[in-house]
């Protein structure tokens, strides 16, 4: 027999034969605790039973008794005819009150002595016959001035010894009174037990004293018993009954061995049944297991001989279809196979072609921050070693105890955008990075784009947007410097005609004034002219919308309008650019003046904004905007000036500015005027990059 054989006959038995022998041990088991329960509620209610027949049988007897007509005639004759017409009365006897013999039906000396005891004890009315009269009782009821007394059969001594003789738990049963003496018993005279007038001891005696019902069990000299003790009503008497666990479990013993019995037998037939179904399905399962491995090792379309038309046979052929099936299947996918694999291939030479082509630097970054692909603008740029290196190769920035922009991204899940500016060669490059999670969350893929034509360009725009709003302000500067210079002419006119000293000596504090007067506002417009400083820097807010305000004074446009700043307190330091936002405020500046068209207010605003920010505000009061002009004004190149008199990007590089400065502009329009509101951190003295 093989080491399989050997396996499912093993697992066969045992998953047979242990479940039986754990139900036969369980039912068993179970069967102990339902007999043993049982056992002990029939011992008390045995207990129970016989001691309200006692009590009925008392009671009988006294009604008995009492039918007993009473006469004065002839009390005798009475009592002869009573015990005459009842076959349970022996005899009976009539006391007086004083205990005198009134009548009798010659009762024995002990039924005649019984019934003065009964006379002299009220509190009893039965008492048990003396020896030699073991089955008769002196039943006592009350007469007028008197007592009647009769010999009766204790028929319930034959009624126990009857019930005991028939049950099939045995045991023993007692009438035994407070003291624990037996008074009756239910058993033959040749039996083994206690006899009449001796005390039991032990826990009955205990339970008798009590006088109150009790069952469970108790140690007998024959070993342990379940017993039960029960009161009657009318007398001070009790029923104890015992039966030894050993005799009541008998019955339930030989139900247990039938039971093992019956299940060795079963035992030994699973046991000849596995040997049969081992043999029976081993051999073509050994044949199942040879060909599987033949399958295993690619001979695919391995068939077994089938045998009969059971399971087993069926199972071999379908084992016939499943190799064929499999010998098909695998042709079918060795083809797909190829050709996915030639899909892929194209698919694979597409993407490369496809990111090749691309003039934006694409680079995959893995969990551990190493470049794993790199299209041909990235190794171009980096060098075609780049592959496999880590994160410091790329992000120049990313020194010790920095975080590489890839593994932030690797963290948060979200995709970030920044520009880096780096120094290849003595040439600055700004690459705007957009870093993306992939899928999986195990990579990122980084697209940098050379923006630094454009940078170049757009600040080329801003500059140019400032030359023109400097040669809009050089208008009013010459007209504002030939004041100056029609006065020095003047002087020198007059110093010309008719020198003297002292007329020469008066005239010089008036032409010092009026070159001191050319001189500031040449330098207000050469400082407005300049290019502009790009780092941040803290300045007083309010000191630069006055400057921007004595600018836009010197505007020919702005002759009947009113300049006004109004800064509130508290704000009294902002961390920026001062240039640039000297160049969006007067740029906004221009935009009211050409609104009011000559007749107006402008008003320069300065207020703390939400927590963290600083509001600066140009508002006119002119006509406002339309709503559809108003969706438009950032827009390059959107103008609503006549032909040559706007480029259109005055707003649009005010707006840019502003972002880069890590703010925003806002538009409030309406009819009684438009507000312009620059919003900026309050402190954002860091380096901006150059536009």
């Amino acid at each position: 027999m093989g080491r399989l054989a050997r396996r499912v006959l093993a697992a066969f038995l045992f998953l047979s034969l242990v479940p039986l022998m754990l139900a036969a041990g369980l039912s068993t088991w179970q069967s102990t605790q339902v007999v043993e329960r049982f056992l002990a509620e029939n011992v008390g209610k045995t207990a129970e039973a016989w001691a309200v027949d006692l009590d009925l049988f008392l009671e009988r007897q006294r009604k008995r008794l009492r039918a007993v007509p009473e006469t004065e005639e002839d009390p005798d004759d009475a009592l002869r005819a009573a015990v005459a017409g009842d076959l349970s009365l022996q005899g009976l006897m009539l006391l007086d009150a004083e205990g005198d013999l009134v009548s009798s039906t010659g009762l024995p000396t002990w039924a005649a002595d019984a019934c003065q005891a009964l006379r002299s004890d009220t509190d009893r009315v039965m008492t048990h016959a003396g020896e030699g009269h073991a089955h008769e009782v002196v039943v006592a009821v009350p007469r007028p001035g008197g007592l009647l007394c009769g010999q009766v059969s204790f028929t319930l001594h034959q009624d126990m010894l009857s019930e005991r003789a028939n049950s099939v738990m045995g045991g023993t049963a007692y009438i035994v009174d407070r003291s624990g003496t037996v008074v009756c018993h239910a058993f033959e005279d040749d039996e083994p037990h206690v006899g009449r007038g001796e005390a039991l001891g032990g826990r009955a005696a205990e339970v008798a004293a009590a006088g109150a019902p009790w069952s469970g069990t108790t140690t007998t000299p024959d070993g342990a018993a379940f017993a039960a003790y029960a009161p009657a009503g009318d007398l001070p008497w009790g029923v104890w009954v015992e039966v030894p666990r050993e005799v009541a479990a008998a019955p339930l013993r030989r139900g247990i061995v039938r039971v093992f019995g019956m299940a060795a037998i079963l035992a030994i037939l699973a046991a000849g049944l596995a040997v049969w179904l081992v043999r029976r399905l081993i051999g073509p399962v050994q044949d199942i297991v040879s060909a599987v491995r033949e399958v295993a090792a690619g001979q695919y379309g391995t068939e077994i001989p089938v045998r009969g038309e059971d399971e087993v046979a069926e199972l071999a052929r379908e084992f016939n279809r499943m190799s064929s099936a499999l010998a098909t299947s695998y042709a079918e996918l060795d083809a797909r196979v190829a050709q996915r694999t030639r899909e892929l291939e194209t698919a694979r030479e597409f993407s490369d072609l496809l990111l090749n082509t691309m003039q934006e630097r694409i680079l995959v970054v893995d969990g551990d921050l190493n470049v794993v692909r790199a299209n041909e603008a990235a190794t171009a740029a980096y060098g075609a070693d780049i592959v496999g290196c880590g994160c410091k190769a790329v992000h120049q920035r990313a020194g010790a105890g920095e975080t590489c922009p890839a593994q932030r991204v690797l963290e948060s899940g979200q995709a970030e955008h920044e520009e880096r500016v780096f120094d290849r060669d003595g040439r600055t490059e700004i690459l705007a990075v957009d870093t993306y999670p992939l899928p999986g969350g195990d990579a990122v893929v980084e697209i940098s784009r050379d923006v630094s034509e454009l940078k170049r360009i757009q600040a080329q725009l801003m500059h140019q947007e400032k030359m023109a709003a400097l040669g809009t302000l050089a208008a009013g500067m010459a007209h504002e410097i030939g004041n100056p210079l029609a006065s020095m002419s003047s002087e020198l006119e007059v110093l010309e005609r008719m020198w003297d000293p002292d007329e020469a000596r008066a005239s010089l504090p008036v032409l010092r004034d009026q070159v001191r007067r050319m001189s500031k506002l040449l330098r207000e417009l050469v400082e407005f002219g300049r290019r502009p400083v790009e780092e941040a820097a803290a300045f007083d807010p309010a000191v630069l919308l006055h400057d921007v305000a004595r600018l836009l004074q010197h505007d020919p446009r702005g002759r009947g309008v009113e300049v006004q700043v109004d800064a509130a307190e508290g704000v009294e330091v902002l961390c920026s650019s001062r240039d640039r936002l000297m160049q969006v405020l007067v740029n906004l500046g221009i935009n009211a003046l050409d609104a009011l068209d000559g007749s107006g207010r402008v008003v320069y605003r300065l207020a703390a904004g939400a927590p963290g920010t600083v509001r600066l505000e140009v508002a006119d009061d002119g006509p406002g905007l339309p709503d559809e002009v108003a969706r438009q004004v950032f827009d390059p190149f959107f103008t609503t000036k006549p032909p040559g008199e706007g480029t259109g990007l005055g707003l649009f590089v005010s707006e840019r500015i502003v972002q880069g400065l890590g703010g925003r502009i806002e538009l409030e329009t309406s009819s009684e005027g438009t507000v312009f509101a620059v919003l900026l951190p309050d402190c954002n003295c860091q380096e901006i990059p150059n536009e």
